[in-house]
């Protein structure tokens, strides 16, 4: 498959993936595999390993680049892609980038560099030579868990017009900051990872969804896109239930879409490295959103 091609076939819903531990902490690598195959049942265009969700910020390169190979070897014939610059030094960022797709990644994430990602010019310079290092497309992540996450639309307009990058997850969460980008996109791909904005996004042309949501109902996300396509009606009936469901995530993610998974059989242990506390009540409240989910 050609670089343009697998751009293509990542347009729409790609999920993001969830890290699921044991009770001492470390990875349940068990459960990790019947979760991926859970995932890839659901038909999403693919599947991002090692993101936000997947508590990437708290997990060792080493259980990076594994957890990589695990959902490329049970992901079937489903495009996975994976951040590839969490380093705290930037010099080792090309060698990360590289083991990532060594790893079997179809593309490689890049989140922003802090000691750059401030600074325009040093940031495209950074961005277009990590692109270089690596044979596979490349995305950019606004991760928000990095100082200077949001990237200056200068940069983005001069990456999407040189053809360094195939797309973004915009993490802006304003119909501003939305349509700023999807103006100068050109080829590359806007993925929307906002909930709340979702219809505005793919108004203005969006072509993609990486949102919290579908790490635990990439389902309700694929039928809301492909609803969306089709039947607009049935597209806004499908928005109000996502919006409900990223409110319900949100007290204590990604423990939260651990619980709603397994409300649909995919158990797994709320634990998380992510320092967040799932109490009675925000369970309440998933049950009663879930009881009342049409099937």
């Amino acid at each position: 498959m050609t670089n343009s091609e697998l751009t293509q076939k990542l347009m729409g819903v790609v999920a993001l993936m969830l890290t699921p531990f044991n009770e001492d902490g470390g990875i349940d690598w068990e459960t990790y595999v019947r979760y991926t195959e859970w995932q890839a049942a659901k038909a999403p265009s693919g599947l991002f390993a090692v993101c936000g969700s997947s508590e990437m910020k708290w997990l060792t390169r080493d259980e990076r680049l594994q957890l990589v190979k695990q959902t490329v070897q049970y992901a079937g014939d489903l495009p996975v892609i994976a951040t590839g610059n969490l380093d705290p030094d930037p010099a080792k960022h090309p060698d990360e980038a590289r083991q990532i797709e060594d790893a079997g990644a179809s593309a490689v994430v890049l989140i922003p560099a802090p000691t750059m990602s401030g600074e325009p010019d040093r940031y495209y310079d950074y961005l277009l030579n990590m692109s270089q290092q690596v044979s596979c497309p490349v995305y950019v992540y606004e991760w928000p868990q990095v100082p200077n996450y949001l990237m200056d639309n200068s940069v983005f307009t001069r990456l999407a017009e040189n053809k360094v990058i195939a797309g973004i997850k915009d993490t802006t969460c304003t119909v501003e900051g939305i349509q700023a980008k999807q103006q100068v996109a050109n080829d590359a791909v806007v993925y929307q990872a906002n909930t709340a904005y979702l219809m505005e996004a793919l108004d203005m042309g969006a072509k993609g969804i990486m949102a919290v949501t579908s790490a635990a109902k990439a389902d309700l996300v694929k039928a809301f896109w492909d609803a969306y396509q089709t039947d607009r009606e049935q597209a806004i009936r499908l928005h109000r239930e996502l919006v409900f469901l990223d409110m319900l995530l949100r007290p204590a993610y990604p423990a939260t879409a651990k619980y709603i998974a397994g409300l649909q059989g995919m158990k797994m242990s709320t634990y998380t490295r992510w320092d967040v506390r799932l109490t009675a009540e925000t369970r309440r409240s998933i049950d009663v959103w879930f009881d009342h989910l049409e099937k």
